[in-house]
């Protein structure tokens, strides 16, 4: 298999924020606002919304994803997931509250220079090249595409009547056709319906050659044996009952046993947490052409992945999101939360062309622990 790359949550002082702006090809980053690749394509409002209940989705992550044989019209290229911000749209095993895009740019454009993205270490924040011309206005809330504005100062531009109304009550009535008061303290997020804004920073896997030793090589051949034992203690169970032989903490001890010799068949579950402690720290995985880690032998079959709606190719597997950036991004709640064991993003395997350089689909699935 191709190596697996780890991605890492890098928090930020809020004044080196402008360090992952579009101008300087940030690697990735978690939270705050996308930073658009191609920032006069951006992807429409009607995009963004959840398939559940039609609300504009919140960014989660992108990361920089180019890869070796990758075709001159994707010198860069980026992956980008939002999520839904309504708990009640996150639903075991359904990904429908979740979407994901990809933008390749080639090297010659009109945003990057062909020597690379600006150094931030030499341009500083006040330096950053204004936005293109032609860019659409972005959304205040969200910043993504942007059709409404405030008709009061006519300065305000909104994705939807939802981010108008949300930042009428969070701020912008007090601070509606005032001027920016200078020296302004800056918060991260910068409002309430963002996820806390971080960096990311990448690092190939190494795992112990030892850590599936005393896993089943042949997990057909394990489940059938658990099958058989399964079956033996049933039989034994039903005998006992029809003996009358069996009181409540027999009965209780067996079932505790049966349980154990269930989770001992989850192979895939016992591989996946291996693998997890490792490097608790991960919030993505990445393996272009590769194959995900699935959390659970129970988990339903990865199957019937849509072709590219382009150019029709087949999908792959590219990355897959852990389930420790639910704790980064503060939703793992014990009440109704988002929620995922794992998020799978598959690309079209020809990395095709997207006209104006702008921003395709991508299939997304997720898994969820399952009792």
């Amino acid at each position: 298999d191709p190596p697996v790359y780890l991605g890492f949550a890098a928090p930020y002082d809020v004044d080196d924020l402008y360090r992952l702006s579009s101008c300087y090809l940030p690697l990735g980053k978690v939270g705050g606002k996308p930073a658009w690749l191609n920032p006069v394509h951006v992807p429409k409002s009607e995009e963004m919304v959840c398939k559940s209940c039609s609300k504009p989705l919140c960014f989660l992550l992108q990361v920089y994803a180019t890869g070796e044989n990758d075709a001159p019209h994707s010198f860069h290229r980026t992956l980008y997931i939002f999520v839904c911000r309504d708990p009640a749209c996150s639903k075991t095993n359904d990904s429908s509250n979740l979407v994901a895009f990809r933008c390749c740019v080639p090297r010659v454009n009109a945003w990057y220079g062909e020597d690379g993205p600006l150094d931030a270490d030499l341009i500083c924040e006040n330096e950053m090249p204004p936005p293109p011309t032609d860019a659409p206005s972005l959304c205040r809330v969200c910043g993504c595409y942007a059709s409404k504005k405030c008709a009061k100062c006519g300065d305000a531009w909104y994705c939807s009547r939802e981010h108008q109304a949300f930042d009428w009550k969070f701020g912008h009535r007090s601070a509606c056709g005032q001027p920016v008061i200078e020296g302004e303290e800056r918060k991260n997020p910068e409002n309430l319906f963002l996820f806390e804004e971080m960096g990311m920073e990448m690092d190939r896997e190494t795992l112990p050659s030892s850590i599936f030793d005393d896993l089943s090589d042949d997990e057909d051949e394990e489940m059938e044996g658990g099958e058989k034992e399964e079956k033996r203690r049933m039989e034994e169970y039903s005998k006992m009952i029809k003996s009358k032989k069996l009181d409540e903490g027999a009965a209780a001890q067996m079932a505790e046993e049966d349980i154990e010799v269930e989770e001992k068949k989850d192979v895939s579950f016992d591989r996946f947490n291996r693998v997890m402690q490792l490097q608790p720290e991960q919030v993505l995985r990445y393996q272009r052409v590769g194959r995900p880690l699935l959390p659970s032998d129970r988990a339903p079959e990865i199957n019937q992945i849509p072709p590219c709606s382009l150019c029709g190719s087949a999908r792959q597997f590219e990355m897959q999101l852990t389930p420790h950036l639910l704790s980064l991004i503060g939703v793992d709640s014990i009440k109704e939360s988002i929620d995922w064991a794992s998020v799978y993003i598959y690309t079209c395997s020809a990395n095709c062309s997207i006209p104006d350089s702008g921003y395709a689909s991508e299939a997304v699935l997720k898994h969820d622990f399952v009792e």
